[in-house]
C-alpha cells in the first residue's frame, strides 16, 4: 500500500482536540461541519503533516491560494469520519501498526527516524497513529458505500488487462543506501563528505559503514531488492537516470539526505491473466470507486450543515 498513494495519512489527522476559544488568542473557529468544529490550530496540525512531502513552511503554505482547497479536503475527512461512526465501522490497533510498518518500509526509515520527524513537526506519535487509523477508516467506509455497487464483467477485466499490461509488471531495484538523518545539525556537511568520498573512488560500502545512519550500514548499506512502487516518489525519481553500478546525487527527503547506489534491476514478465485476475479486478474497482467518490462526497455535502468562516 502506497503512501505520500503520497503519505495519504496527511488527509486524515482529524481527531486532534479542538482548542477552547479561551486557550489562545491566535486560535479561532474556521469551519463548522454538522456537530464538529474545526479550529485554525486543528487545520495547522493537518498541514504540518501534509507539508512534509512538499518542503514548504507553514507560512508559505498559508500564503498560498491552495489553503481553501486543502480546507475542503479536511472538511471531507470530517464528513467521512462522521459517516463511519454512524455505520459502526471500526479499526483495531493491530491494523494501525501494520500500516505504519508499510510507511516506514516505503520511506526507508526506522521507527526512531519517523518519531524524530514527527517531533520536529510538533505532531505527537499518538496523533500520527490516529491519522493512520482514520485513513484506514476512510478506505473501509468507501469500500462499503461505493465499491460494493461496482460490478465488473469478465469481458471488461480481460480488456483492461490487455490494454494496461505495464501495470502488472514491476521493476525491482537492488539498492545500497547512505542515509544522513535530519537529527544531525551538520547534515549537509556529512552528506557532502559522503558524496565527495564516493566520487573520489572510495567504495560505497566503506562510506556507508562510516557515515550512514541507516541500520543497513553494517552491511555496507545494502537494503536488498525494493519494488519501484514501494519507494517514496523523491527516491524513485532520483533513480530515473541511474544505471546499475552508479549512484545518485544527494537526494533530500523530509527525513534526511540519501544517496542510493543501483546494483541491479529486475524486470518481471507480465503475469498470466488467470494468476492476477483478482488484482486486475481490484484495480478496476479502485478506479471506478474514485470516479464515484466525488458523487458521494457531493451528496454528503448537500445533506450536511457546513459553514466556512475564512
Amino acid at each position: 500500500m502506497k503512501l505520500i498513494t503520497t503519505l495519504i495519512i496527511a488527509a486524515t489527522i482529524m481527531t486532534l482536540p479542538a482548542v477552547s476559544t479561551q486557550a489562545e488568542v491566535i486560535d479561532r473557529v474556521i469551519a463548522i461541519v454538522n456537530d464538529d468544529i474545526i479550529t485554525l490550530k486543528d487545520f495547522e496540525a493537518f498541514v504540518k503533516i501534509e507539508k512534509r512531502t512538499k518542503f514548504t513552511s507553514i507560512d508559505e503554505y498559508f500564503r498560498n491560494l491552495q489553503m481553501k482547497d486543502r480546507l475542503d479536503a479536511y472538511v471531507e475527512g470530517v464528513l467521512i469520519k462522521q459517516q463511519a461512526k454512524k455505520m459502526g465501522i471500526v479499526v483495531v490497533d493491530a491494523e494501525v501498526s501494520d500500516f505504519i510498518e508499510s510507511i516506514k518500509k516505503q520511506n526507508l526509515i526506522t521507527d526512531v527516524e519517523l518519531k524524530e520527524q514527527l517531533r520536529k513537526d510538533n505532531v505527537t506519535y499518538e496523533q500520527f497513529r490516529e491519522g493512520v487509523k482514520l485513513n484506514i477508516l476512510r478506505t473501509r467506509l468507501l469500500v462499503r458505500v461505493v465499491s460494493t455497487e461496482i460490478i465488473v464483467t469478465e469481458a471488461r477485466l480481460k480488456s483492461y488487462y490487455e490494454s494496461h499490461q505495464d501495470l502488472f509488471r514491476e521493476e525491482e531495484f537492488h539498492l545500497q543506501q547512505i542515509f544522513i538523518s535530519g537529527q544531525h545539525p551538520d547534515i549537509r556537511e556529512r552528506a557532502d563528505k559522503a558524496y565527495t568520498q564516493l566520487t573520489s573512488g572510495t567504495p560505497f560500502e566503506d562510506v556507508a559503514r562510516s557515515l550512514s545512519d541507516d541500520p543497513s550500514a553494517r552491511q555496507g548499506g545494502d537494503i536488498g531488492f525494493v519494488k519501484r512502487g514501494d519507494l517514496m516518489p523523491t527516491l524513485r525519481d532520483g533513480l530515473n537516470n541511474v544505471q546499475p553500478g552508479s549512484f545518485t546525487p544527494v537526494i533530500p527527503t523530509q527525513y534526511g539526505l540519501h544517496i542510493l547506489k543501483l546494483l541491479e534491476v529486475k524486470r518481471a514478465e507480465v503475469l498470466p491473466y488467470e494468476e492476477i485476475k483478482k488484482i486486475v479486478n481490484d484495480r478496476m474497482v479502485m478506479e471506478e470507486s474514485n470516479k464515484r467518490y466525488r458523487d458521494y462526497m457531493d451528496k454528503l455535502k448537500r445533506t450536511s450543515y457546513i459553514e466556512i468562516k475564512i
